[in-house]
């Protein structure tokens, strides 16, 4: 089992759930959530697939960006 570390930044609070983004320190790579469960997920898949080449964890960012 690899080990990461990811920041965690919430910018707001809205419909009981946070927005913000998560910076994936190893690989200085940052996306943007518009839910926690959307941030489980990407953290699920960002520790799935943490061999994999650096772009894994950043082909949604231009879609989740919030506001």
């Amino acid at each position: 089992m690899n080990s990461e570390t990811f920041i965690v930044n919430v910018k707001c609070r809205e419909n009981s759930t946070w927005q913000g983004k998560v910076t994936w320190a190893q690989k200085s790579k940052t996306k943007y959530f518009r839910s926690a469960l959307e941030l489980i997920k990407m953290l699920d898949g960002a520790m799935d697939h943490a061999e994999l080449p650096d772009d894994v964890f950043e082909d949604e960012v231009e879609e989740n960006q919030v506001g």
